[in-house]
C-alpha cells in the first residue's frame, strides 16, 4: 500500500505591506496561478545537498499532480565487472487541489523523504531561484479530529502548557470570529508565525471553552500546529502525532510512464 500524508499550503504575499494586502494588482499572480505555475513544469532543486526533481503529469481540472524524486547513487557494474555509479530516482506521487483550500496529498516514501520537508525546499527554491516571488509558502500537516482531544482527555491532570502556532492568513477560513482575530492581528504585526502560549497549574487549565476550541480547530485544519506540555516542559502531544494519512493500493497508483491512474487516486483522496 502507498501511504499519503495530507497537508495545506498557506500563501502570504512576499513583498506587499500588510495594510495593502487586500489591494488587487495586475503585477502579482493570484494564489491559484502561482501554484499552477509552481507545479506546471519540471523542477530540479537541492535539499541538504541532495538533488530532487519534480515531474508534472496531467491531472483533472482544478488539480495538479506529479512525482517528486530523490537522486540516489547506485553501484552498478560494466560487463567487465568494473563498478561505476548511475543515477536512480524513486518517485513519490504528489497531488494538489488548486481551489481556495490548497490541499496537498503526497506519498510518504522513506526512499524519497519527508513530504513536508521536500515541499518546503521546493518553495524555498522557487522564491530564491525563479521569478515566482509573489508568495511565500507555509506547509502544515492536517491533524486527525480526535488526536488532540484524546490527548487533552488522557493527560488532563498533567497539562501545564498549551501552544498554538498559526501561519499567515490565506484563503482558508476557520471558525469565522476566531479567524478574523488571527487575521487582523497578523496583518497589524506583519509577522510570519503567530504563536500563543497558555500556562497554568497541571490539571487546572480549561481547554474546551469556545475560544480555545476554535483555536485548536483552526490549527487542526492545516493552518498551524499545536502542542500540549506538562511539568518541566515535557511534551505530551504535538501536531506531528496526529497526522492525517490515507492508503492507496499499489495497483491503483499511476507511474511516470502510465500517469492516467492519477484520476482514481484523486477521487480516493479528495472524494
Amino acid at each position: 500500500m502507498a501511504k499519503f500524508e495530507k497537508m495545506r499550503v498557506s500563501l502570504a504575499r512576499a513583498d506587499m505591506p500588510p495594510m495593502l494586502e487586500g489591494v488587487a494588482s495586475d503585477d502579482h499572480l493570484s494564489r491559484t496561478d502561482f501554484l499552477r505555475r509552481a507545479f506546471g513544469e519540471e523542477r530540479a532543486f537541492l535539499r541538504k545537498e541532495t538533488l530532487f526533481r519534480f515531474i508534472p503529469i496531467e491531472a483533472p481540472d482544478g488539480y495538479g499532480a506529479g512525482f517528486f524524486a530523490r537522486e540516489h547513487n547506485v553501484s552498478l557494474r560494466h560487463h567487465n565487472l568494473e563498478p561505476y555509479l548511475a543515477e536512480n530516482y524513486e518517485p513519490a506521487l504528489f497531488v494538489i487541489s488548486f481551489d481556495k483550500d490548497q490541499i496537498i496529498w503526497m506519498e510518504d516514501k522513506s526512499s524519497v523523504g519527508s513530504p513536508k520537508s521536500i515541499l518546503e525546499s521546493l518553495f524555498e527554491y522557487l522564491l530564491r531561484k525563479t521569478d515566482l516571488k509573489d508568495w511565500e509558502a507555509y506547509v502544515r500537516y492536517f491533524e486527525s479530529s480526535t488526536g488532540y482531544w484524546d490527548a487533552v482527555s488522557k493527560f488532563k491532570q498533567d497539562i501545564a502548557k498549551v501552544t498554538f502556532r498559526f501561519v499567515p492568513p490565506n484563503a482558508f477560513e476557520g471558525a469565522e470570529w476566531a479567524q478574523k482575530f488571527y487575521t487582523e492581528i497578523q496583518k497589524e504585526a506583519g509577522n510570519e508565525i503567530l504563536e500563543e502560549t497558555f500556562k497554568g497549574k497541571p490539571g487546572k487549565m480549561r481547554l474546551d471553552g469556545p475560544m480555545m476550541t476554535a483555536s485548536a480547530d483552526i490549527a487542526e485544519q492545516g493552518a498551524g500546529d499545536r502542542e500540549l506540555r506538562g511539568v518541566r516542559n515535557h511534551l505530551l502531544y504535538s501536531s506531528s502525532d496526529g497526522r492525517v494519512t490515507e492508503n492507496v493500493a499499489e495497483e491503483d497508483m499511476p507511474t511516470v510512464e502510465k500517469p492516467t491512474f492519477v484520476k482514481r487516486v484523486i477521487g480516493r483522496l479528495f472524494g
